[in-house]
């Protein structure tokens, strides 16, 4: 990383750390919303777990849980709000620290160095609104449910924690390879744009030189391997939401099969089946 971007990237964060005061509100709001959602999921799993099991409606349980998933999406309303608040105040710092130093070191003037900062601070916003909270949310929630699966069930909670590390490295490895092919047809394209761009300029001597035929052919393999840059590309990005899908599916299966046959007594031993019933798998 160059000098500049390590100045960049420590200016940001000085910029970052003037909101963390409201950062930490909307990350307390995202631990109140995802203990509200758990808390739902208990009183409806209680719900249908006396259907099931004895026949009764309670439609004191379900009234319940409807209350915590109101104060579920309340709180995740609060917490967005205070994290669109916190982009909006790192946004106005940048804005008013760079218009100036645009000003004075720059040869643009105040109209065009406004629309500069402007388009600086709106491509901006979405990092510091929505991605920087979601990250945070994230490892929040995920922490917050490992501690209820441990707490209720063990080897629940050991195939989650399995998964929550598994697929972030999967992720990365796949993006690392999107990104190189991405790399190769960007470079491709420019390349073949100019290629393309020369031969239309000079479309007339081509034609007087009666050379159109093998140009054509030119052209069209160089379009058949921009195609398949094309084509690969789009594959990794399919393989990898495929990929994605078949760790979660495993996850989700390896525990049903786990608290299914753990129910019936097929699997038995000192750590299954213990300390929970068809409400507490249901939930789970």
């Amino acid at each position: 990383m160059s000098e500049n971007s390590k100045s960049a990237s420590k200016w940001l964060s000085k910029k970052m750390a003037a909101a963390r005061s409201t950062y930490m509100i909307a990350s307390l709001f995202t631990l109140f919303s995802a203990s509200c959602f758990v808390v739902f999921s208990w009183y409806l799993a209680t719900f249908a777990a006396e259907r099931l099991d004895n026949g009764l409606i309670v439609p004191r349980t379900l009234l319940i849980a409807s209350l915590f998933l109101a104060g579920r999406y309340l709180f995740a309303h609060l917490e967005s709000r205070f994290n669109y608040k916190a982009g909006n105040n790192i946004v106005a710092g940048i804005k008013k620290e760079l218009y100036p130093k645009l000003l004075n070191n720059s040869q643009l003037d105040s109209t065009s160095s406004a629309l500069y900062v402007t388009r600086v601070s709106d491509d901006l916003r979405p990092y510091f609104a929505f991605f920087i909270p979601y990250s945070v949310a994230t490892a929040v929630v995920s922490i917050l449910l490992l501690i209820v699966a441990f707490w209720l069930e063990k080897w629940v909670a050991i195939v989650l924690m399995v998964s929550l590390l598994v697929i972030p490295m999967q992720m990365a490895v796949v993006g690392i390879g999107a990104e190189s092919l991405h790399k190769k047809h960007t470079n491709l394209f420019l390349k073949y744009s100019a290629v393309f761009y020369n031969r239309m300029q000079t479309i007339a001597e081509i034609v007087n030189l009666d050379n159109f035929k093998s140009q054509y052919r030119f052209l069209s393999r160089k379009s058949e391997e921009l195609n398949k840059a094309t084509i690969n590309v789009m594959r990794v990005a399919i393989l990898s939401s495929a990929v994605l899908e078949l760790f979660v599916t495993i996850c989700i299966a390896a525990i049903a099969i786990y608290l299914g046959m753990s129910l019936m007594g097929i699997m038995t031993g000192p750590n299954y089946g213990k300390g929970y019933d068809f409400h507490t798998a249901l939930f789970l």
